[in-house]
C-alpha cells in the first residue's frame, strides 16, 4: 500500500488570495465613493502622478499590527474561559515601513510634530514640543494587490508617527527612514469602533453569458438542465428560481447568498411542479465563490 496523500489546505482559490508585492502608502486618499478595484487603481495612479500624498518608495515592505489588551474578569467559581467572558480594554493599530525617499514632508511626518517652512530655494524643518491637530494625518492607507485583481486597503485614521526619528545613511548606500504610524480616535466620544478599517475592492467587469436549456425531468417536479458551457478548474454552478416574468440577477464577481443552490451540471433538479414556466438563472462561480457567467432559462418541469 502506498503512502497516504498529504493533508493540506492548498486549494485552487489559494493562489487567488495571495497578496503580492510591497504595496503603496498614500495619505488622505478618500475612497468612500470608489466602487471597485478598477476605479481605485485609476485613483492610485493619479496620486502617484501628482506625487503630493504618496510616501514614496519603501524598503523591506511593511507591517500592519493591531495590539489588543484583553481582560477576563476573575470571578469566584470560574474554572474555564467562557465565550462572552472577555473584554477588549484597549487596542492600538499601527502601520510600519522603511522609507528610502528623503523629502521634507517625510521628515515632518517622522518627527510627529514639526513644520517645514519654504523660503525661496531653502526649506527649513523645525520640531515643536506640543503635538497639534494638524500634525495628525487624517487618513493613511496602505494599498496592496491580491493575485486575482482585487485590492486591499488598510487605513489608519488620524495617523501619527510615535517612534523616535532614526535616519540612517551609509557609504555606497541610500539613507533609510523607518516610520511607525499609529491610529488615533477623532475625539473622546469615539468608543464604538477602533480608528482603522480594512476594505477589499473587487475588480470591475461584465458577467459573461452562457446558454441554458430546460426539459421536463423523469420525476414529477423535476427538470433537467443542460448547457454548452465548459467549466474550468475550480468552477461550478449554482442556480436560483424567480417567477414567470423575472429571472434572478447577480453581478460580476458577486458572491451568491444562501438563496442560490448548488448544481453539479448534470443531475435532475427537484424544483417542484409549481416551478413549471418560471424563469431561473444558472451562474458559473469560481473557486472563490465569485460569479463569472450567468444564463437564464424558462423551466420545463414534469407536472404529472
Amino acid at each position: 500500500m502506498g503512502a497516504p496523500g498529504l493533508t493540506t489546505p492548498l486549494r485552487s482559490e489559494t493562489f487567488e488570495n495571495l497578496q503580492l508585492n510591497a504595496g503603496i502608502f498614500i495619505k488622505n486618499l478618500d475612497y468612500s465613493s470608489i466602487a471597485d478595484a478598477t476605479a481605485l487603481k485609476t485613483a492610485i495612479a493619479a496620486a502617484i502622478v501628482a506625487g503630493t500624498n504618496i510616501l514614496g518608495a519603501t524598503r523591506g515592505g511593511g507591517t500592519f499590527v493591531v495590539t489588543r489588551e484583553i481582560r477576563e474578569p476573575e470571578i469566584d467559581g470560574r474554572r474555564y474561559s467562557f465565550k462572552g467572558g472577555k473584554y477588549v480594554d484597549s487596542a492600538d493599530a499601527k502601520l510600519t515601513t522603511t522609507l528610502v525617499e528623503l523629502t521634507p514632508s517625510n521628515l515632518v511626518m517622522a518627527l510627529g510634530g514639526a513644520t517645514a517652512t519654504a523660503n525661496g530655494k531653502k526649506t527649513t524643518i523645525k520640531m515643536h514640543t506640543a503635538i497639534q491637530d494638524s500634525d495628525y494625518i487624517s487618513s493613511l492607507t496602505w494599498f496592496g494587490d491580491l493575485a486575482d485583481g482585487r485590492i486591499v486597503a488598510i487605513t489608519l485614521k488620524n495617523a501619527l508617527n510615535t517612534a523616535d526619528l532614526s535616519l540612517t545613511f551609509t557609504d555606497k548606500g541610500e539613507a533609510t527612514l523607518p516610520i511607525e504610524l499609529h491610529a488615533h480616535q477623532e475625539n473622546v466620544l469615539d468608543y464604538d469602533e477602533a480608528p482603522f478599517e480594512i476594505v477589499f475592492f473587487e475588480p470591475s467587469g461584465n458577467v459573461g453569458s452562457i446558454t441554458v436549456t430546460s426539459s421536463a425531468g423523469a420525476n414529477v417536479g423535476g427538470t433537467t438542465l443542460s448547457t454548452t458551457n465548459s467549466l474550468e478548474a475550480g468552477q461550478h454552478y449554482v442556480y436560483k428560481i424567480g417567477n414567470a416574468s423575472t429571472a434572478p440577477t447577480i453581478g460580476y464577481r458577486e458572491e451568491p447568498d444562501y438563496t442560490w443552490t448548488e448544481w453539479d451540471g448534470s443531475s435532475e433538479l427537484a424544483v417542484g411542479a409549481s416551478s413549471n414556466g418560471k424563469k431561473a438563472t444558472v451562474a458559473v462561480i469560481n473557486s472563490s465563490k465569485k460569479v463569472l457567467k450567468t444564463g437564464t432559462v424558462v423551466l420545463a418541469v414534469k407536472t404529472a
